[in-house]
This record gives C-alpha cells, structure tokens and sequence, in this order.
C-alpha cells in the first residue's frame, strides 16, 4: 500500500478547512475562509524558503567536499565560484524567513483566536 502524498494531503486539507468556512457562512459565524487562505499563502512560502534554504546548504556542503578532495585547480577555482554564489544566495534568502517565520506565527496566533471565539 503507498503512502498518500504530501499534495494529496495538502488538498484534502484544503477542501476540509473550505467546508468549514462555508459551514461558518451558512451558520451566521465569521467566514475564516480568507484569513485561512492567507495563513495557507504564508505557511506555503515559509516551507517553500525553509527548503531552498536546506537545498542550498546540501549543495554548499557537497561543494565543500567536492573542493576538500579536487586536484585539479581549475575545477577547484570553478568549485570556489559556485561557492561564492551559493554563500550569497544563501544570505539573501535567510534574511527575510525570520521576519516571514514572525509573520506567520502571528496569522496563526490570530486564526487561532478566531477558532477560540466561534
């Protein structure tokens, strides 16, 4: 039996929280559609950036060992270039997660809240 796939899951998680906006409209209690589409949109960019970011550190570390054992100093010189653009990539793509990890915790704090008080 194969496990179900994290899109698979992902819809089913969709659909669940949309039924359960449009049981809130239907009962007279405040839709949480948007604010969960929102939260979903954040939650989806923080793991989109936490992965580019693991991504980018797999390659840096098999880069590093790439150079620890290269004899050849023109692919060593080619390996310190690569290096050097996935050290930027990887400041530039840190900076702002922090602030997005604040973001979102802030988004859940609030929808949970909104559950608290329906």
């Amino acid at each position: 039996m194969s496990q179900p796939s994290r899109a698979s899951l992902g819809s089913v998680f969709l659909r669940g929280r949309d039924d359960l906006a449009a049981r809130d409209s239907s009962n007279g209690s405040p839709a949480l559609g948007s604010t969960s589409q929102d939260l979903l949109r954040s939650l989806a960019e923080v793991k989109g950036q936490a992965q580019f970011l693991l991504y980018l550190a797999d390659q840096i570390e098999d880069s590093l060992e790439q150079l620890a054992n290269e004899s050849d100093s023109c692919h060593g010189a080619f390996l310190c270039k690569v290096l050097g653009m996935y050290s930027g990539q990887l400041e530039s793509k840190h900076q702002g997660l922090g602030d997005k990890i604040a973001e979102t915790c802030q988004e859940v704090y609030v929808t949970v809240r909104e559950y608290d008080l329906v």
